[in-house]
């Protein structure tokens, strides 16, 4: 940590900036997801099919994974004042013409912007938050930033279908490019000019993915994606599957949101207690989660109760997996290493849509996915035993390297 860090840390993040973090991660978060819900209507304003349409979501999703660590590479000297604004305005900029896109090309070329600098704003959010926090504090303020993101699911997704059906799809990209705008201008007043180097930069800063604990966080994060989102993804058939009414599974859904908001910030707390306990906790608690759904889940009741369970186990694990990685990293690459969490969280929800598909056309029921995407949050549960052990090893180590005092002062 540096020395301009250490001397803003007394007074911890404003609440001007923290609120702007918190606004900017909830527009980040329902421009990436909001789409998904106005397919039919942007088919046909645009004239596309729904297949093409739909590669809308994925040139977001896609170009954030490659580009988020490939930015990272190269912006590693840059101030965190000037990358946050620079990042911040280009989104901006992106949702705007998102807005005024006459034509499926143009809103391609919006989406693949936004894209690009998702990672970047999300990063920078993090990497200033926790060098701002009091000490304790850190996983508090980073689930502050996640808390905007899971807010955006339950909130701004809906919003943003209801004005897109009210007033047309134009409107659900102006509401995001209103909040990012907002966000940006209390960042462009509170944001600290801090210039101090946050690691190394260039290539050398790639052997922050060599250090264990880095890389095993990385997993952890892509495997609790996996695990969690094999169910997540489909809980709408899941709650469906068990004689929920279709029209009463929206009002279920926020059932489900607020235990997701719960535990990100129970997450957060468990976080400034003990890191390493609470990544075992957290992904065993996930696991442990998805098994009762899968037993609980044949019944109306039981399926979402144990949805719930699962939404606040696996939002719980937010916040210790990016602190740790933030942690880990810290004086060699913390850019690098979160913005390639990023994209692995990505691939794991990706690679959860597969493999919940592949399940349920192979012809395996919705109450049998929880079961499916137990076996990863196990194995991220065994990761975080194993990084911990040799964490608390290696501190064992260099605590029985000191001098002892009687021997100090006999000397």
């Amino acid at each position: 940590m540096t020395a301009s860090a250490r001397m803003d840390q007394s007074a911890g993040v404003p609440r001007l900036l923290s609120f702007a973090f918190v606004l900017g991660a909830f527009a980040l978060g329902t421009s990436e997801n909001v789409i998904a819900g106005i397919l039919p209507r942007l088919s046909d304003a645009l004239d596309a099919p729904v297949s093409d349409v739909g590669l809308l979501v994925t040139a977001y999703a896609g170009t954030a994974v490659l580009a988020g660590p490939a930015l990272a590479l190269l912006t590693a000297r840059m101030p965190l004042r000037a990358l946050t604004i620079a990042a911040m305005t280009l989104y901006t900029a992106g949702t705007v013409l998102a807005v005024v896109a006459p034509t499926y090309a143009l809103l391609m070329a919006a989406r693949i912007v936004t894209g690009a600098m998702h990672t970047p704003v999300l990063v920078a959010f993090m990497l200033t938050a926790l060098r701002l926090a009091r000490k304790g504090e850190g996983g508090r303020t980073v689930a502050r930033i996640t808390l905007g993101l899971g807010v955006a699911t339950v909130i701004g997704v809906p919003v943003g279908n209801v004005l897109s059906e009210t007033l047309g799809w134009q409107w659900a990209f102006a509401l995001v490019a209103a909040l990012i705008g907002l966000a940006l201008l209390i960042v462009l007043v509170a944001f600290p000019d801090d210039r101090s180097a946050r690691g190394e930069a260039g290539w050398r800063s790639l052997r922050v993915l060599a250090r264990a604990p880095v890389i095993g966080g990385i997993v952890m994060t892509a495997l609790a994606g996996l695990g969690a989102m094999t169910l997540l993804a489909f809980a709408v058939p899941f709650l469906t599957s068990t004689g929920i009414d279709d029209r009463a599974v929206a009002p279920l859904l926020f059932i489900y949101g607020a235990a997701c908001l719960a535990g990100n910030i129970i997450g957060g707390r468990l976080a400034d207690r003990e890191l390493g306990r609470a990544l075992a906790l957290t992904t065993g608690a996930a696991a442990v989660a998805l098994v009762v759904a899968g037993l609980i889940g044949r019944s109306p009741v039981g399926a979402v109760a144990g949805l719930a369970l699962v939404g606040l186990a696996y939002f719980s694990t937010f916040a210790p997996l990016n602190a740790w990685v933030a942690t880990r990293s810290d004086g060699i690459a913390p850019d690098l290493a979160l913005a390639v969490n990023s994209s692995a969280f990505n691939i794991g929800i990706a690679a959860a849509g597969w493999l919940g598909g592949a399940a349920l056309a192979a012809g395996y029921s919705a109450a049998q996915l929880p079961f499916l995407g137990a076996g990863a949050l196990v194995l991220a549960f065994a990761v975080s035993l194993v990084l911990t052990a040799r964490v608390k090893s290696r501190r064992c180590v260099a605590d029985s390297t000191l001098p002892h005092p009687q021997s100090a002062g006999a000397r």
